[in-house]
C-alpha cells in the first residue's frame, strides 16, 4: 500500500470512528422531544445525561492517551469503536432515564479512548502539506455527528421511532474498522528544516493549561447547543421536523468551518488569536437564539454559531498537537479534558437555567461562555507565535 493511500485510509477510518463516538450525545439531544415521553425526563435530567457523556470523557481522556501509547493507535481506535457500539445499543434499548444516563456516560468513555489515538495516528503518517486539510476533516466529526443526529429526526425518529436512530448509528463501525490498514503504525521521528531548532523542541504541556481553560468555556456553549437546540426550537413554536433539519444545517456549517479554517488558516503564525476570534463570533450566534420565535434570526444564528462557534476546533487541535510533537497523544488529551469539562458544565448549567429562568436567559449565558473563552485565549495565548512547519518522517 502506497504512503498516500495509507494515510487517506487512516484519515477516513479515524474520522468515522470519532464521529461514531460522538454520535450518542447528539442523538440524545436531537431525539429528546420523543424520548422524554417514554423515559420521563425534563430539561434538567436531559442536561445531566448529556453532562454524563462529557464527564466520562474528561475522566477517561488521559487513560485513552495511555492506551494509545501502550497498545498502539489503531488497536486503541478499535477498542473505542467497540465501546461506542455498546453505548448506542444500550441507548436504543433504554427503558428508564437512569439507563440513558449510564449509556451516555459509556459513549463519553468511547470518545475518550478514540480521540487521542486518532490524533496520534494522524500525526504519525500525515505529510506536512496535508495536516491542515486532514485535521479539518477529522475534527469535523463533532458537527458530522450533529448533522447525522439532526437528519435522523425526520428520517428515523419521526417515522420508525427514536430507538432505530441509535441502531442506525452502528453502521459507522463498518468504515471505521474496515478502512483501517493492517499492521502497527511505526513511531514517528521529528525533524525540521533547521536541525538545530529541532533539538530545542521540548514539549511543555503546561503551556496548554490556558488553552484547555478556554476550550472548557467554549465547549460549555457547544455542548449546550448540541443538547438543547432542538428542544429549544420546539419550545419556541417550531416543529420537531424543522428543528431537526436546522440542526442538520448547523452540522453542515460546523463541518465546513472546521475544514476550511484548519485548512486555510493552519499555517498562520498566530493561530490562537484566530481561534479566539472564531469563538467570539460563535458567541454572537448563540445570543441570537435568545430571541424566541424568530425563524430568520434562528437560521442566521445557526449559521454563525455552528460555523464559527464549532469551527475553531480543527485549527486549535492541529496547533496543540503539532506544537508538541513528542507528546501528541497527551497534547490531544489536554485539549480533550478541557472540552470534556466544558461538556459537563454546559448542559447542566443550561438545563438548570431553563428550569428557573427560561430559554432566552440560558442562550444569553451560552453566548457569554463563548465570549469568555475568546477573552481567555486572546489574553493568554493570542501573541504566542507557533511554528507548525515541523516535518514528520516515519522512522
Amino acid at each position: 500500500m502506497g504512503h498516500r493511500q495509507r494515510w487517506v485510509r487512516i484519515l477516513a477510518s479515524v474520522t468515522c470512528a470519532t464521529t461514531m463516538a460522538q454520535l450518542p450525545v447528539f442523538l440524545v439531544g436531537a431525539a429528546a422531544p420523543s424520548m422524554r415521553h417514554d423515559l420521563h425526563f425534563g430539561a434538567g435530567r436531559l442536561g445531566l445525561a448529556i453532562s454524563a457523556f462529557w464527564a466520562a470523557m474528561a475522566v477517561g481522556a488521559l487513560v485513552g492517551a495511555g492506551l494509545a501509547r501502550r497498545l498502539g493507535a489503531q488497536a486503541t481506535v478499535a477498542i473505542g469503536v467497540a465501546t461506542a457500539a455498546l453505548s448506542l445499543l444500550g441507548l436504543a434499548s433504554a427503558q428508564a432515564w437512569i439507563a440513558l444516563l449510564a449509556f451516555a456516560a459509556l459513549g463519553g468513555l468511547a470518545s475518550a479512548i478514540t480521540t487521542p489515538a486518532g490524533d496520534m495516528a494522524l500525526f504519525a503518517v500525515l505529510p506536512i502539506d496535508r495536516r491542515g486539510v486532514a485535521y479539518g476533516i477529522k475534527q469535523a466529526s463533532l458537527p458530522a455527528a450533529s448533522l447525522l443526529a439532526g437528519a435522523g429526526v425526520p428520517v428515523l425518529v419521526l417515522t420508525v421511532g427514536w430507538r432505530w436512530a441509535f441502531v442506525a448509528g452502528l453502521l459507522l463501525a463498518v468504515p471505521a474498522l474496515g478502512l483501517a490498514p493492517h499492521g502497527r503504525l511505526r513511531t514517528s521521528a521529528i525533524r525540521s528544516r533547521n536541525s538545530r531548532r529541532a533539538t530545542e523542541v521540548v514539549p511543555r504541556l503546561t503551556d496548554l493549561i490556558p488553552v484547555a481553560t478556554a476550550v472548557a468555556l467554549a465547549m460549555s456553549g457547544v455542548s449546550a447547543m448540541g443538547a438543547f437546540y432542538v428542544v429549544s426550537a420546539v419550545n419556541a413554536g417550531h416543529s420537531s421536523r424543522l428543528a431537526g433539519l436546522l440542526l442538520a444545517l448547523g452540522g453542515v456549517f460546523g463541518i465546513a468551518g472546521r475544514f476550511v479554517f484548519s485548512w486555510r488558516l493552519g499555517q498562520l503564525a498566530y493561530p490562537y488569536a484566530v481561534v479566539a476570534a472564531l469563538m467570539g463570533f460563535g458567541g454572537v450566534g448563540a445570543i441570537l437564539f435568545a430571541i424566541d420565535g424568530q425563524l430568520a434570526l434562528l437560521v442566521v444564528g445557526t449559521v454563525i454559531a455552528f460555523g464559527s462557534g464549532w469551527g475553531w476546533n480543527g485549527l486549535l487541535t492541529q496547533t496543540a498537537v503539532v506544537s508538541h510533537p513528542h507528546a501528541t497523544a497527551r497534547a490531544s488529551a489536554y485539549v480533550m479534558v478541557g472540552a470534556a469539562v466544558g461538556g459537563v458544565i454546559g448542559p447542566t448549567l443550561f438545563g438548570q437555567i431553563v428550569t428557573h429562568a427560561g430559554y432566552s436567559i440560558a442562550w444569553l449565558v451560552c453566548g457569554a461562555e463563548f465570549l469568555s473563552a475568546a477573552a481567555v485565549l486572546a489574553t493568554a495565548c493570542g501573541r504566542r507565535r507557533i511554528d507548525l512547519k515541523l516535518e514528520v518522517a516515519s522512522g
